[in-house]
């Protein structure tokens, strides 16, 4: 028998029993299925990250102050002296209450000059941009002017009452900033911006909260970062936008092998029950294996029958793994409501980040999509296919080995 009818006879015998034969190549899928689901939800909020953080711009270095006492106007300086500096942004952030708001939001005074460096890129919706004089004029975020709900809570040329260390100020909206979307560093959807002049005003005590330092070119972070913490020692905490997406791609990184690990019991079984539906295979028809065999089939033309069975099993397991893998990987953030905004623990924010103004607000709202990863479509089928392949390898022995007169007198 030549390849093609030992494939076609292989083919036939698998279809002969199709309520097995689909349960084995669902079991197999099962494996790829979570594999490729799993590992596109970490990819895809490891984009989500990557893609958020470098908005802000790669050249940019965080400093925010440890404890209580603020930066000064001649930190501001000597950061600014530094080798490889291009520019110094100081900034002043609080959490406030907002009269007709029922969370408290973040408020932060920065000059207009520096608000590229902390948007990353200007985008308006309504109104214009404050300029740098001491005047209660605000820009809010876009979450701030329209809730989730759709309802309009603020609109350019509407005062803003804000309760801000313990007084009641009145502002003027002159300006809503677009979406933004979500960041790890900075939430610009649940901020208010006003100039850095007028919010010194409102301070209980001078100085600034936070710095972000600009680099002349991203190769020059490491050395300029070393040069901050000689100056200021633990008086502040250094962080850069390199250094934070770095962390990100480790974690990820190790999430991922892990889910893989842990959903690797599927694949073994899978194994397991694809060599015991091929055992049940071989024994229920050993008197036709006697007979193929009695006709001149030879060891290696049986062997290969039985095997290929298990290459079809394999590959039907991972083609459907692959759509369904597909598609249950786009139905986690759904239902995780990640499409409309998936909402973290807030309990992850520590008091740092919020007295500084970074990192994510309660309440965040975090959208991400699913991202497939060939590489790990790639490993899911050649793995699910080695394995139909292996729990195979036993039973077509078995079946290569019999003796045409003993298959025939089986009973």
């Amino acid at each position: 028998m030549n390849i093609f009818d030992i494939l076609t006879l292989s083919w036939r015998q698998l279809i002969q029993r199709k309520s097995r034969s689909i349960l084995t190549i669902l079991a197999i899928a099962v494996g790829v299925t979570s594999v490729i689901a799993l590992s596109s939800q970490v990819e895809g909020v490891q984009h989500e990250i990557i893609q958020s953080l470098e908005t802000l711009g790669p050249e940019n270095i965080m400093v925010t102050v440890r404890g209580i006492t603020l930066f000064s106007d001649a930190d501001v300086v000597r950061l600014a002296s530094l080798a490889n500096v291009a520019a110094v942004s100081p900034v002043i952030n609080t959490n406030v209450e907002v009269f007709g708001l029922e969370d408290p939001v973040t408020l932060m005074g920065v000059s207009s000059l520096d608000l590229g460096n902390v948007l990353g890129e200007v985008k308006l919706s309504a109104g214009a941009l404050y300029s740098d004089v001491p005047a209660p004029q605000v820009v809010i975020g876009s979450k701030i002017a329209v809730n989730d709900l759709g309802e309009t809570q603020f609109v350019v040329g509407q005062p803003m009452v804000i309760q801000a260390a313990s007084t009641l100020n009145t502002m003027a909206v002159i300006g809503i900033l677009d979406d933004y979307g979500s960041s790890l560093m900075f939430q610009p959807d649940t901020t208010i911006l006003m100039p850095l002049a007028y919010m010194k005003t409102l301070m209980p005590r001078s100085g600034y909260t936070l710095i972000i330092v600009i680099a002349e070119k991203p190769e020059n972070i490491d050395s300029i970062t070393d040069q901050i913490g000689y100056v200021f020692g633990d008086r502040a905490s250094v962080t850069s936008i390199k250094q934070i997406s770095n962390t990100v791609v480790s974690i990820t990184s190790q999430i991922t092998v892990l889910l893989v690990g842990v959903v690797s019991i599927s694949f073994i079984a899978a194994g397991l029950g694809t060599f015991n539906v091929m055992m049940i295979s071989v024994l229920e028809r050993i008197r036709e294996i006697g007979i193929f065999k009695a006709i001149g089939m030879k060891d290696k033309s049986v062997l290969t029958l039985y095997m290929s069975q298990g290459l079809f099993i394999g590959i039907f397991g991972s083609l459907t793994g692959l759509g369904l893998g597909v598609a249950v990987a786009y139905i986690i953030p759904i239902m995780l409501g990640g499409m409309a905004g998936f909402e973290p623990d807030s309990g992850s924010n520590g008091p740092s980040s919020q007295s500084s103004g970074m990192g994510p607000p309660p309440g965040m709202s975090f959208a991400y999509t699913p991202l497939i990863s060939i590489r790990y479509v790639v490993i899911s089928v050649v793995i699910s296919i080695v394995i139909a392949l292996l729990s195979s390898a036993y039973p077509s022995w078995k079946a290569a080995r019999m003796k045409p007169l003993e298959a025939l007198r089986y009973e």
